[in-house]
């Protein structure tokens, strides 16, 4: 019986932890899969692989940008079988795999008020899908961005955040950083004097989504005594959920972290 047949799809992935993670996971399951990298330049060539992998008989696959809204306006993450089906089934786990990674810094979602995100991809469309709280959206061009209901958007500007975060005295802030800023170079940095606005304050966080490099703002914010992490909690959660939708079961949370620590040279996040 040949293994079990998995991957990621997306562009640019080379750098990807999930075949380290999958591949160790399905090791300590005693699941004999194969997880690898599948990279695409266009939504054909995604559709015809899909077609041909569901024939072949593959088991699931996650699914990173761009082509997490490949099969229309909702962002998903992971693909799988299910019985009495013609095609793939779809699912995302971006949402649980953040709330689930924000517990250990003591962020639980009925304690947030509102959130400030920076970027506003499919990400942050699955996080804003679990809260009923206000949601700002600090963007390059907020004018060009498609209006959504209890969303606001906002210029790309330090000034933006600190207004935002002295509006109000209420604690319960969450800060999201959700875009690759501090891969491509930018660490972020003209923004950190305006985390002073959160000194010494309690019940507020900030979660940045990069796992690999440490930014000067993932540092203000620990600097600030904001209760802080780096995008591996949620990436490792995710993971987590879609091995329970493919395997009906999950590896440990700890053993992928090893491994996945392990992994990671140079400085990171967290």
């Amino acid at each position: 019986m040949k293994p079990q047949q998995l991957g990621l799809i997306g562009r640019d992935i080379s750098y990807s932890l999930s075949p380290l993670i999958h591949s160790t996971s399905s090791k300590h399951l005693g699941i004999d899969a194969e997880y690898r990298l599948y990279d695409f330049s266009s939504a054909e060539d995604v559709n015809v692989f899909l077609q041909k992998a569901w024939e072949d008989g593959s088991t699931g696959f996650n699914v990173t940008q761009p082509w997490k809204k490949i099969f229309g306006g909702q962002s998903i993450n992971t693909l799988f079988r299910q019985p009495c089906t013609t095609t793939w089934s779809m699912a995302s786990t971006d949402a649980e795999g953040f709330f689930a990674g924000a517990r250990r810094i003591g962020c639980r979602r009925e304690k947030i008020n509102r959130v400030i995100f920076f970027g506003n991809g499919g990400t942050v469309d699955a996080i804003a899908s679990l809260l009923d709280v206000p949601l700002h959206c600090i963007v390059r061009e907020p004018a060009r961005q498609t209006p959504i209901k209890g969303r606001t958007f906002h210029k790309w500007s330090p000034a933006e955040l600190r207004s935002l975060l002295t509006a109000t005295e209420e604690d319960g802030t969450l800060i999201v950083q959700a875009t690759p800023a501090p891969i491509t170079g930018n660490s972020l940095s003209e923004f950190v004097p305006a985390l002073n606005a959160l000194r010494g304050r309690s019940n507020n966080w900030f979660v940045d989504l990069c796992y690999s490099r440490v930014s000067a703002l993932m540092e203000g914010a620990r600097a600030a005594a904001i209760p802080s992490q780096d995008g591996l909690p949620m990436l490792i959660e995710q993971a987590r959920s879609a091995q329970s939708v493919w395997w009906g079961k999950s590896a440990p949370y700890q053993l992928i972290e090893s491994v996945c620590l392990a992994a990671i040279t140079g400085p990171r996040q967290g």
